[in-house]
C-alpha cells in the first residue's frame, strides 16, 4: 500500500467526497474469513426466538445500543439482527453463552478486529487527504479503549417467497450512519440495498426524490461509506449518504439475504470538529442524543402496518447539523471546547443542498485497492 498511498489517497478522497459510498478491494481480508463471520453469525440468528430474546436491545434507548432485535410487520418479519461491540462493558450480559453458540465471542471478535485493521488504513489515508497527520484518527479508534464506540450489525433478512408485503415496504427506511465509517458485507446475489443519488441531498429529499440506486454485492470487495460523525469531523470534506433496504419486488430475489456491517467509530469523549472548525464541537453521545431528538418517542411496537409503512415512507433521518455562524473577523462564535461538555447537544437541524438533477453523481468509483 505505501508504494501506491498518493494514489489510492486520491482514489478514496474522490469516491467519499463526491458519492460517500465506494468499494474496497485488495483490503487484505480473505472470503474464507468473511464467508465464516457470515457462518457464525446465521448460527445464532437461526435459533429460536425464545433463546434470541433473552439478550434483547433496549427499544427504549437509541442506535448503538446493543443486542438482538426484530422488525416485523403482520404478513412476516422484515429483519432481525443481533448489535454487538467490542469486549467492553457495554457488551456486558449481552454475550451468546458457549450453550447457546458456542464460539460465538471468540470469533466475531477477532473478525471485528480484521474489519479495524481495513478501516485503519482507510483513516489514514482521509486523514492525508484532509490535511492531518497520517494517524491522526488512529489513538481515537483503539478497539482496545474502554470507551471505544465501534458496533457491528448482523442482520438477517429472512426470504419473501410465498408472502405477500404492502407496496413499497422497506426493511429499514432511509438514514445515514452516525459513526465514522461502515464496512459492509453482504453476499452475491442478495439485493436490496439502494442509496439515493444527489450530494448534499436534505432529509425531506431522500424521502420524495425516487432518485435511489442499487448498490449490489460485487464478490471480493467490501462496500464503504462515510458516516455523519465523519461528515461532521471532515468538515463536510466527505459525504454521509442516504440509503435504505426495501423489500423484493415480484421479479427479483425473494431468498434469504444476510450482511453484516462493521460500524468503526471513536472513543464516546472523542471531541468530533474539524479543522476548519466548521461546525461546534461534539461527541458521539451527543450525535446519539440529536438523532432520539429528531425522531421522538416512537415505539414501533405498539404501530399498526400501516403507521410503521407511513413512518418509513416519510422519515429519514440524515446527518443536518447547524454549522458555525461567522463574525466579521472570520472567527466562529462560539466557545472551543477541549473535552467533553454535558448537557444539550449542540447540533440542530438544517437544510442541506439541492438535490443532483441526475444519477451520474451516484454512479459508484471504480474498486480502489487499499493494499
Amino acid at each position: 500500500m505505501e508504494a501506491r498511498r498518493p494514489e489510492i489517497t486520491q482514489q478514496l478522497m474522490t469516491a467519499a467526497s463526491e458519492i460517500g459510498f465506494f468499494r474496497v478491494k485488495g483490503h487484505g481480508m480473505s472470503l474464507d474469513d468473511i464467508n465464516a463471520a457470515h457462518a457464525m453469525s446465521l448460527k445464532f440468528l437461526q435459533l429460536p426466538d425464545e433463546v434470541k430474546s433473552s439478550l434483547p436491545m433496549n427499544k427504549e434507548n437509541f442506535a448503538y445500543i446493543l443486542g438482538w432485535y426484530e422488525e416485523n410487520l403482520t404478513v412476516g418479519r422484515l429483519r432481525e439482527g443481533m448489535l454487538i461491540g467490542y469486549d467492553n462493558k457495554r457488551m456486558k450480559g449481552l454475550w451468546p453463552t458457549k450453550d447457546m453458540c458456542a464460539g460465538y465471542k471468540e470469533h466475531m471478535e477477532a473478525f471485528m478486529r480484521k474489519c479495524h485493521a481495513v478501516t485503519e488504513r482507510i483513516m489514514s489515508c482521509f486523514a492525508v487527504g484532509l490535511g492531518l497527520e497520517q494517524d491522526f484518527f488512529k489513538e481515537a479508534m483503539d478497539p482496545d479503549d474502554p470507551d471505544n464506540q465501534t458496533a457491528m450489525y448482523c442482520n438477517k433478512y429472512p426470504s419473501t417467497k410465498g408472502k405477500q408485503f404492502p407496496e413499497g415496504a422497506l426493511r429499514i427506511y432511509a438514514h445515514t450512519d452516525f459513526e465514522l465509517l461502515t464496512l459492509l458485507f453482504t453476499r452475491p446475489g442478495e439485493l436490496g440495498l439502494e442509496v439515493c443519488a444527489g450530494k448534499g441531498t436534505s432529509a425531506k429529499e431522500a424521502m420524495k426524490s425516487g432518485m435511489w440506486h442499487p448498490c449490489d454485492p460485487v464478490d471480493g470487495t467490501i462496500t464503504v461509506n462515510v458516516g455523519d460523525a465523519l461528515q461532521y469531523w471532515s468538515d463536510d470534506r466527505l459525504k454521509s449518504t442516504f440509503h435504505r433496504v426495501r423489500v423484493p419486488k415480484e421479479h427479483e430475489y425473494k431468498g434469504d439475504r444476510h450482511s453484516i456491517a462493521y460500524f468503526a467509530n471513536c472513543t464516546g469523549s472523542t471531541i468530533l470538529q474539524g479543522p476548519q472548525k466548521k461546525y461546534p464541537p461534539i461527541t458521539f453521545p451527543e450525535i446519539l442524543a440529536e438523532k432520539r431528538r429528531q425522531v421522538g418517542d416512537v415505539n414501533r411496537d405498539e404501530m399498526t402496518d400501516e403507521e410503521k409503512m407511513a413512518f418509513d415512507l416519510n422519515n429519514a433521518l440524515g446527518p443536518e447539523m447547524q454549522p458555525v455562524d461567522m463574525t466579521h473577523s472570520g472567527k466562529p462564535e462560539f466557545e472551543v471546547v477541549e473535552s467533553s461538555k454535558s448537557g444539550k447537544p449542540r447540533i440542530q437541524p438544517m437544510v442541506k443542498g439541492k438535490l443532483s438533477p441526475d444519477l451520474e453523481h451516484l454512479r459508484l468509483q471504480p474498486s480502489v485497492s487499499v493494499i
